[in-house]
């Protein structure tokens, strides 16, 4: 075997090593790709997740709130009856 015969099979088994190595990087970038989309969905179900608990936890402070002027509005309103029902009978 001469010098140029080793050569070129020594470029050609490089050449080989190169093409499997860069299916490896690329299988490598499709799998972290798919790993980023499935961490920005998680991501985003992790966001949906903390809205509906803030909504939940708003819930009993809401309920309140229409309480209180629930109760508010019904005291005027009896104010009011009192004051229509002194002045009627005036």
């Amino acid at each position: 075997m001469n010098e140029m015969d080793l050569f070129e099979h020594r470029i050609n088994e490089l050449e080989e090593n190169v093409k499997i190595l860069y299916g490896k990087v690329n299988g490598f970038a499709v799998a972290q790709a798919q790993v980023n989309i499935k961490l920005d969905n998680l991501i985003q179900s992790l966001d949906e997740i903390k809205d509906s608990i803030s909504k939940i936890k708003s819930r009993p402070s809401v309920f309140w709130d229409k309480l209180v002027f629930a109760f508010i509005g019904a005291l005027g309103a009896g104010i009011g009856t009192a004051f229509l029902t002194l002045f009627k009978g005036v």
